[in-house]
Formats: C-alpha cells, structure tokens, sequence
C-alpha cells in the first residue's frame, strides 16, 4: 500500500479501537454510507459517555466534599451539620467538586479516556505496516496532515456556533425580551427562539462530543507512534500483544 493508504489504515483502526467494531461492506458507495449513517452517532456516543462519566464523578464529589466542609466546621467549631444546610454547603461543595473536575492534576488529564489496552494494540498495527523507523515518521506525517483537516473542520463549527447564538441572542433582546413589541408577537418569537435554542443546544453537544472523541483517537495515535518508536520494546522483542501493557 501507498503512505497515503496506510496513513487512513492507522487512523480507521484508532476510530475502530475508540467507537468500537466497525460494520464493513465490499462496496466504497455503500461503505460511505454506512460511516455516516452508522459510525458518526457511535463516534459522538463516545464523546457523549465520556462527559457522562466525567460528570458522573463530579456528582460523587459532591457528598464527599459536603462531609469535609462537616469536618471542618466540627473542628473548628463553627456549627453543626444544619448550620452547613443553612450556609448553602451543597452548593459550596457543588462548586468544590466542579473545581476538583476542571483542574485535575495534569497526570489525569493528560491520559484521561485514552485507554493502554487501545494504544498498544493500534501500536502493533502500526509495526506491521512500518518494518523500519523511516517508515514510522513519514506515516506520523501522514497522520499529522490528515489531523490538520480535522482540527480546521472543529474551528469552522465552532465559529458557526459563535454565530448562531449571537443570532438568538440579537432575536432575544430585539423580539422577547423588549417592551416594544406586541405581545402576540413577543409569544411568536418566544417560541422561535427556544426552539432555536434547542436546536443549538442539540449541535453544541454534539460538537463538544465530537471534539472529544477526536482529541481521544489523536492522543491513542500519538501514544501508539511513540510505543511503536519505543527502542526497549524493540530490544525485548517487539512490541507487546494486543491487550497487554508494558
């Protein structure tokens, strides 16, 4: 195979590897067809169960910093348990556990969704298909032209995005929320723009799904060129079996 092909060969494994098996078909028409029917919800399903689990652990945070917060207060001698209620502690420790998920330490963030049963097996692929480490770096090129198409493609939407909520804003204040308007229109444009807001709502998870997924079968292809460049496994043996970790 050309570097080109081989180059899409390692990035559809790393999409197989992070979404799951692939539905294949002998025919490219067809297969086109399958990918965007098929394969596109099951890519930002994967975005969507990542944030979910990451807000999932934010959610388990809470009690646990509500029952420091009891501490402290109990050892201060600043008031019981009632007192905490009365301050708004869930809400104090809602904006603990919210800070303890955005600033993670870099350790987790760093390898966060990204999975070394994944790496190492698409870091076997890449072996097979590069015999030397010339090969290695001219198809890590290949992935890096290919992941520049999909990091403009995200700006693009993400801009558009920019665009249609200052649109539903400028509707807002112009046709909801003056006292200029008649009310029967006011209740017209009212329900026009929640239900923009509604379609926005909709793609903006997805975009935030679909960057995610991304940033998780760019970091998978990363680590899997450095593992398949690492010169100890080299000496060892080769690299190890899919599924085992060094």
């Amino acid at each position: 195979m050309s570097i080109f092909e081989e180059t899409v060969s390692i990035v559809k494994k790393a999409e197989r590897l992070v979404i799951g098996p692939r539905v294949k078909s002998r025919w490219k028409s067809i297969e086109s067809m399958i990918d965007a029917v098929v394969h596109v919800p099951w890519f930002l399903l994967t975005g969507v169960r990542e944030h979910l689990a990451t807000f999932g652990f934010a959610l388990f945070l809470v009690p646990a910093w509500w029952c420091i917060l009891v501490a402290i207060m109990w050892v201060t001698g600043g008031g019981s348990a009632a007192n905490l209620h009365a301050s708004n502690g869930w809400v104090i420790a809602g904006l603990l556990a919210t800070g303890s998920v955005l600033f993670r330490l870099p350790s987790r963030s760093a390898r966060l969704d990204v999975r070394p049963q994944q790496v190492a097996s698409l870091a076997a692929h890449i072996k097979s298909v590069a015999q030397d480490e010339a090969t290695i770096k001219l198809l890590q090129s290949g992935v890096a032209a290919l992941d520049s198409v999909a990091s403009t493609r995200i700006v693009r939407i993400n801009w558009l995005l920019g665009i249609c909520w200052a649109g539903l804003v400028w509707a807002a204040s112009h046709w909801v929320l003056t006292t200029e308007v008649s009310d029967a229109l006011r209740q017209e444009a009212m329900a026009r723009v929640l239900g923009g807001f509604l379609i926005f709502l909709f793609f903006g998870v997805g975009v935030m799904s679909y960057e995610t997924t991304v940033r998780i079968v760019k970091q998978t292809i990363d680590f899997a060129f450095l593992q398949a460049s690492d010169v100890r496994g080299l000496s060892d043996g080769g690299l190890a079996a899919p599924g085992q970790v060094d």
